[in-house]
């Protein structure tokens, strides 16, 4: 049996995280350069989801764009 490496470890936790509204989570990459690496989650439709980002605003991302916030 082969230890979990920390890599491993976190694309494991990443394939079974599931957003869901009202929750922070971080951004994979920064809207731009002055906004915020977290989103609140607003709501879901056809695998897209409307965020709020501080410093930025509304905004609509792709779920690869999300990752669990630690």
């Amino acid at each position: 049996m082969r230890a979990a490496t920390p890599a491993s470890r976190s694309a494991s936790s990443e394939n079974t995280f599931a957003p869901q509204a009202r929750q922070w989570v971080k951004l994979r990459d920064r809207l731009c350069d002055y906004s915020d690496d977290q989103a609140l989650l607003l709501c879901e439709e056809d695998g897209r989801w409307v965020v709020w980002v501080p410093d930025h605003g509304v905004a609509v991302l792709e779920r690869e764009q999300l990752l669990k916030s630690l």
